[in-house]
């Protein structure tokens, strides 16, 4: 895993950690979790004593301190009869009346909560094995909605702070993305990091302390013999770790793949009148298959590098039980306490102490396959943190500074001042652009397609910034200027119209929330839109748009737009090519409406047609990123 990978993740899991009671909690109910399970295991030991010996709980703890005791009496009369006591006697002493006493104490217990006849206490025990695995299931699942709530909390921050990021990009930022690409980090990539946290802060604790837990109970049996079975533990990590690596650049892929994934989708579904018209169904579901079966073969490969470290760690696992098998049996059949020169115990084992044993390495397998699908998980997590928390932390080239300025409003004159501007060093698309239009001019831009003017308005609106020259209003420059106060005097109506699948009185009312329904219809009736909103659409003004105003024609779209910037009252309207769809009646009405506002606003022309150039009181013509005044008394050149 990359370092600015786990950076990223880390970040994600520092955020987690404002939630740190829930997260207090939930390791509390993991660490619970892991010593029921444990104890569960270790509540076999009596009854697998039961079983083979009849014994009860009480006549075998009994036995224990008999023989405990019987031992300590030898040891004290050999050391009477010699008068000396070697410092290893004096160990096994100790550790035989520390064993006397706490089997009494245990004693002491099991006549007070144990039955005395030995298949009572195994039904006993039984009942209490049952008790506590429910238990254990539910500070289970106590833990995992702790951990789920504090996930989806971060992922619900994450998504909220890149999707108020996207709203702040500049036009540069956001096309590096794409609308896909925004789409499928907020919802895909924010899943696979919310699935990595819980992950991070649920199995990758609650396992490893249940691993701990079983291999505490084979240690407290016996430590020599556990360390024996330990000895492929070496071989499970190199496997793990490559596929880790392996996992770690699919992930990659797959995130990649589910944007691109979602810009096929994007694209036809957004074009489709455009794909019905020219018959190419055909080609975009041969588009969508392949980007389809392209994340299906990347899926697979997520799926054989996950499951192939499961069974290599389940193998390892049965290797590691059948070695402690096979040396346990030698020398519980042997009664021995050495391996050939390597000692193993003090005392020959026996038999339900190695069934136990047992029982805690295969409880430990458990939890240790389980680690792998963890592990995929957080890995998966953390190249999704890599993408979210990469564009959260993109510099935005547009950008205000610390302290702005505002001039008055309305403004008295804007200006733009040897103004140069280019997407590529090499291709510069404006060059030294000057101009000055006084508060309430109306000017006309004409220009070829790629001239750069469009390149203008978008400059004038701010979504980039010049390379060089400067934007003024009233001497104050954009750059000194806050961006909520440059486009709140702005508004645009452009080719491209936009709207939202709201009604269409929610649409003309939009960036104006406190205009009343009386005002936008008035506005509505400048824009020479009221009468088709009335008579034309089946619930008015209640009337739903559709996805884009797909419900609408072009010229009904663009009459709305209209309606829209009028009832803003800007102190600058800019109209790039905002008539191009609408008949030549209503151009000509749109016109008029145009005259009678004149002097209200600055209004900015990018057209073509003969129509709106009457209305200029300049006329300027934009030709390979060079703006030139044209006479506006001269006649118009087609």
């Amino acid at each position: 895993m990359s370092d600015y990978g786990m950076k990223n993740f880390k970040k994600a899991v520092r955020d987690s950690l404002h939630h740190w009671p829930m997260i207090l909690m939930a390791t509390i109910c993991s660490l619970g979790v892991a010593m029921l399970w444990g104890a569960n295991i270790g509540a076999l030991s009596p009854v697998i004593r039961m079983t083979l010996e009849g014994d009860s709980t009480q006549t075998w703890l009994q036995k224990l301190i008999d023989s405990d005791q019987l031992e300590l009496d030898l040891l004290a009369s050999a050391q009477d009869n010699t008068n000396s006591a070697t410092a290893p006697q004096n160990g096994r002493v100790d550790d035989l009346q520390r064993r006397i006493s706490w089997n009494k104490w245990l004693l002491v217990l099991a006549n007070a909560w144990l039955p005395q006849s030995p298949f009572e206490t195994v039904c006993f025990i039984m009942g209490v094995l049952v008790v506590s695995t429910l238990v254990k299931h539910i500070m289970m699942l106590t833990s995992d909605m702790l951990i789920g709530r504090v996930s989806t909390e971060i992922v619900r921050n994450l998504r909220t702070r890149i999707f108020d990021q996207s709203l702040e990009m500049d036009r540069k930022t956001y096309q590096s993305y794409g609308t896909s690409g925004i789409l499928s980090t907020i919802t895909h990539t924010s899943e696979s990091l919310s699935n990595g946290l819980i992950n991070f802060f649920g199995a990758a604790i609650r396992e490893p302390l249940r691993i701990i837990a079983s291999l505490a109970g084979a240690f407290i049996i016996c430590p020599r013999l556990l360390l024996l079975s330990l000895v492929l533990a070496p071989l499970s990590i190199l496997v793990i770790a490559w596929s880790n690596r392996k996992i770690k650049q699919i992930a990659t892929g797959i995130l990649q793949k589910n944007t691109g994934l979602h810009d096929v989708i994007l694209e036809t579904l957004g074009n489709i009148f455009t794909v019905q018209a020219y018959t190419m169904e055909a080609e975009e579901r041969e588009r969508f298959a392949v980007a389809a079966k392209s994340m299906q073969t990347t899926g697979l490969k997520m799926v054989f590098f996950s499951g192939i470290s499961r069974p290599f760690m389940e193998l390892v696992g049965v290797a590691m039980i059948a070695l402690t098998v096979c040396a346990g049996s030698y020398l519980v059949l042997n009664q021995q306490t050495h391996i050939g020169f390597l000692k193993i115990c003090d005392e020959p084992l026996p038999i339900p102490s190695l069934l136990l044993f047992f029982g805690f390495l295969v409880a430990a397998s458990d939890p240790l396959r389980k680690l792998s699908g963890v592990s995929t998980a957080v890995i998966t997590g953390s190249i999704a943190a890599d993408m979210l928390y990469g564009m959260l932390d993109r510099p935005i080239t547009v950008k205000e500074k610390p302290v702005t300025v505002s001039g008055p409003s309305p403004h008295k004159q804007l200006t733009i001042e040897n103004l140069s501007f280019a997407y590529d060093e090499a291709c510069p698309v404006l060059k030294s652009v000057d101009i000055q239009i006084p508060f309430g001019k109306t000017i006309v831009i004409l220009g070829a397609n790629g001239s750069g003017k469009s390149t203008l308005i978008q400059l004038l609106c701010r979504f980039y910034d010049p390379s060089s020259g400067r934007i003024m209003v009233d001497g104050h420059d954009y750059l000194d200027m806050s961006i909520q106060d440059i486009r709140r005097r702005i508004t645009l109506v452009s080719q491209t119209t936009e709207l939202f699948n709201r009604t269409v009185m929610e649409n003309i009312r939009y960036g104006s929330p406190g205009s009343t329904e009386q005002e936008a219809m008035e506005a509505a009736k400048l824009a020479h839109a009221h009468n088709f909103i009335e008579n034309a659409l089946s619930d008015g003004y209640q009337t739903l748009v559709g996805q884009s105003g797909q419900k609408l024609s072009g010229g009904q779209r663009q009459r709305i737009a209209l309606a829209r910037a009028i009832l803003r009252k800007p102190e600058i309207l800019i109209l790039d090519e905002s008539t191009s769809q609408i008949d030549m009646a209503s151009e000509l009405q749109i016109r008029q409406t145009l005259q009678d506002l004149k002097g209200q606003f600055t209004t900015i022309i990018v057209t073509h047609r003969e129509a709106l150039c009457a209305l200029a009181d300049d006329i300027y013509c934009m030709e390979n990123g060079v703006l030139s005044h044209v006479n506006a008394s001269a006649p118009i050149a087609a």
